[in-house]
């Protein structure tokens, strides 16, 4: 080899290397959606078991459902945060949260989630399809589900379908999920209202 293409081989090596370091050295980020606190909640008046409530399945879009976030960079562009991820797969994280949730809204002691073996007495279940759950940085972020709810049969109680959109606080990722987040938030209680009326209008009719 030449002396001017062995330097310039070895320049190239170089900078490859350099820009492999790079990469290397820049942190993930990981994220996660969380329950309603405590002071977020009313305490119950009543301190009944409460009824038992299956929380899944929960789907989201295909598109979704990978460790990077999706941002929405315009109507047809979408953008994955590469070093920004979430913590646990997200329809996970969805159902998670809407059972600790409305474990603590409803109230009840006994929630189940989505690999439960199907108990003899369970009372209901919520099943959530999600259409649309993203954001831009420094935008809006949206959620877009159905939801129904059923009775221990499996027989179709209600079925809602929710358009919720929610400012986001920065420009950030960490701003992006904390207004997912209250949406999230949103979802449950709306549920919880329901599972409350439903438990109510069967103890009317005893």
């Amino acid at each position: 080899m030449r002396p001017v293409l062995r330097r310039l081989a070895v320049v190239t090596l170089a900078a490859s290397l350099l820009g492999l370091g790079a990469c290397a050295s820049t942190p993930s980020r990981f994220y996660i959606l969380n329950p309603l606190s405590a002071s977020e909640v009313i305490p119950a008046t009543a301190a009944a078991q409460g009824p038992v409530i299956a929380v899944g399945p929960v789907t989201v879009p295909k598109y979704l459902d990978r460790p990077q976030i999706v941002t929405r960079a315009s109507r047809n562009q979408l953008t994955l945060g590469e070093f920004d991820r979430w913590a646990e797969p997200l329809p996970d994280n969805i159902s998670r949260v809407l059972g600790e949730n409305l474990a603590r809204l409803v109230p009840t002691d006994h929630i189940l989630l989505q690999t439960w073996p199907r108990p003899a007495t369970l009372d209901y279940q919520v099943t959530v399809e999600v259409l649309d759950f993203e954001g831009g940085l420094g935008g809006e972020s949206v959620l877009l589900a159905l939801w129904s709810l059923l009775d221990g049969a499996e027989r179709p109680l209600m079925t809602r379908r929710v358009s919720l959109q929610t400012p986001v606080g920065g420009r950030d990722y960490e701003a992006m999920v904390q207004a997912l987040n209250q949406m999230v938030d949103a979802l449950s209680r709306d549920i919880a209202e329901a599972i409350q009326r439903q438990a109510s209008r069967a103890v009317a009719r005893e």
